[in-house]
C-alpha cells in the first residue's frame, strides 16, 4: 500500500514530537546536525540515532547462561584512558569493554528514497547499512557500521589485562 506524501508528513510529525525513549534521552552532539540535516528534508525521518559510544559493563552469569548486564560507564564522546581505568573492578565479575559505531535509523518516503541513501552510506564506508521494507509502505534505512570492538577486562574477578598505560 502506497503512502501519500500528506500520511507521510503526518507520520513524520508524530515521530520528531514524539517522546526519546533512547536510554540516554537525547540525540547526541557528535551527530545532532547530519539528524537536523536528515530530518529537514521532506522524504526522510530519523527514528534513532547513536553517534558511537563505548561501554564498560558487567555481565550477570546465572548457570551458565547470560542475564541482562550492568552497566559501570559510557560515553558517547572521545574518553581519557585514565576516567575509563577507574571504573575498572574485576572484584565486579566478568568486565567487557565495548566500543559500538555510529548508528541511524531512517524512515524514508520511498524506496527510491532510501536506495539513494543508502547509496551514500555504502560509498561514505557504512557497508553494514540496510533497506527494510515493512507492512503498509514503511521503508527504513539502517545506517550502519561493522567497525565494533568486545574486549574481555576480567573474568570470575580476575583482571585479563593491565593498568599499564603506555
Amino acid at each position: 500500500m502506497k503512502m501519500t506524501p500528506e500520511e507521510f508528513r503526518h507520520q513524520k510529525c508524530q515521530t520528531l514530537q514524539g517522546v526519546d525513549l533512547s536510554r540516554k534521552g537525547c540525540i547526541d552532539d557528535a551527530i545532532k546536525l547530519l539528524v537536523e540535516v536528515i530530518n529537514n528534508r521532506d522524504e526522510f525521518v530519523t527514528t534513532s540515532s547513536c553517534s558511537g559510544r563505548v561501554i564498560l559493563f558487567c555481565e550477570n552469569i546465572a548457570e551458565g547462561h547470560k542475564k541482562g548486564c550492568k552497566w559501570l560507564f559510557t560515553s558517547h564522546d572521545s574518553v581519557e584512558i585514565q576516567e575509563l581505568i577507574n571504573s575498572v573492578d574485576p572484584a565486579e565479575g566478568n568486565l567487557v569493554f565495548k566500543y559500538e559505531p555510529l548508528i541511524l535509523h531512517i524512515r524514508c518516503f520511498t524506496l527510491d528514497h532510501a536506495k539513494l541513501l543508502h547509496t551514500c552510506a555504502l560509498e561514505a564506508g557504512f557497508r553494514n547499512s540496510g533497506i527494510t521494507l515493512g507492512k503498509h509502505g514503511k521503508v527504513m534505512l539502517a545506517v550502519r557500521s561493522c567497525m565494533g570492538l568486545e574486549v574481555p577486562i576480567s573474568e570470575n574477578g580476575e583482571l585479563l589485562v593491565s593498568h599499564k598505560v603506555k
